[in-house]
């Protein structure tokens, strides 16, 4: 897994994460996570996941304790991107109602969209 952090052009910080979040890098989402919000009073941080190809448990986990950070420092999260796998995680363990992550809708047959498909136009 890798991150990168910036900031939007609203002043919004971004988390932007690729690869596979699980057990074995867990804990460096949420390092990142802390290290941003830090000292920073409420921030806004928006977590992009349209990189990431895989979650597990540990990766929700650390989504949900990245989440706990954030509120305690007075900020917010959204998180934003979810695709194929991931989203498809994050829709059957319920961490999609909890956290407000923005997913893009199922293709048409049920089947989420996959990792590089576009959102439908509005």
């Amino acid at each position: 897994m890798r991150a990168f952090v910036y900031e939007d052009a609203g002043g919004r910080r971004v988390i932007k994460v690729d690869g596979d979040l699980d057990m074995s890098t867990a804990d460096s989402l949420v390092d990142t996570v802390t290290g941003v919000v830090a000292g920073a009073g409420a921030v806004a941080v928006d977590l992009d996941l349209s990189g990431l190809g895989f979650l597990d448990s540990s990766g929700i986990r650390a989504l949900l304790r990245a989440h706990r950070a954030i509120v305690a420092q007075g900020g917010s999260l959204t998180v934003s991107g979810a695709r194929g796998l991931v989203a498809e995680v994050l829709r059957i363990t319920a961490v999609e109602e909890l956290l407000g992550v923005t997913i893009p809708p199922r293709r048409p047959g049920g089947r989420p969209p996959a990792a590089g498909d576009e959102a439908p136009r509005q």
